[in-house]
């Protein structure tokens, strides 16, 4: 089976904070075969620039993985289902971490150096660790080695010296860590800050319309900015 893996790397050549939202309870989700790969990449990535360092950080939920392999027309069903069991019960993350200078980014940080203090603090409080290297299994293992060059081949050293992390994607009551669709606030914390995410996440939900300005906003918006008039759903196709 090979999953087409530029896909996962093409995100990464934006690098933008998501826009501010307002969140409620779960709604139903958008198919994974209409998610747009690139918002949701935007919506669970985060960036800092201080002290000349760039860190970049990218929470990647299971829902990206799924949407990824739904938009793929060469994959039969068993090879997607293969694929995902792959991912099942891990929250991945990706990180880069570099001196900004006069020649662009470089001096990269090692694997070692941005798992040190990394953390994600869930939407209760709770703190989760990552998964030391011999606790993630074999076929992830060889998924993730994989994915380095082509990283590099897309966006360069960047690319090269970005380093994954694996977490449990669950708790021990089995509650995920990081949930998409549910209201709440995680964050991200690496020796350098913390990075906050808002939930629900926008890109995952159908969007929103203002009925009396026709104006469509993402789907974790309650009322229009501009106007302050409430949003509802729109109709989505059968």
């Amino acid at each position: 089976m090979r999953f087409p893996l530029h896909l996962l790397a093409a995100p990464l050549t934006a690098f933008v904070l998501a826009f501010p939202v307002t969140t409620w309870a779960q709604r139903v989700p958008l198919p994974p075969k209409d998610v747009r790969l690139d918002q949701l990449a935007r919506d669970t990535q985060r960036t800092d620039i201080g002290d000349d360092t760039l860190e970049l950080v990218w929470l990647i939920p299971q829902r990206y993985w799924e949407a990824s392999a739904a938009q793929q027309p060469s994959l039969s069903d068993e090879d997607r289902k293969q694929f995902l069991s792959q991912l099942d019960g891990y929250l991945l993350f990706a990180t880069v971490r570099g001196k900004v200078g006069i020649a662009g980014i470089d001096q990269f940080a090692s694997a070692e150096a941005v798992r040190d203090g990394l953390r994600i603090v869930d939407a209760a409080g709770t703190s989760h660790a990552p998964l030391a290297p011999e606790q993630v299994p074999a076929p992830l293992k060889n998924l993730l080695s994989v994915l380095r060059p082509v990283m590099a081949n897309m966006i360069g050293p960047m690319g090269d010296n970005m380093h994954f992390v694996v977490f449990a994607s669950r708790d021990a009551k089995g509650r995920p860590v990081f949930d998409p669709l549910s209201e709440g606030r995680i964050q991200v914390i690496t020796s350098r800050r913390a990075y906050p995410f808002r939930t629900p996440l926008g890109s995952v939900l159908p969007p929103r319309l203002d009925a009396s300005t026709g104006e469509s906003f993402p789907g974790d918006y309650h009322y229009n900015p501009y106007t302050g008039g409430a949003l509802k759903d729109a109709a989505q196709p059968r």
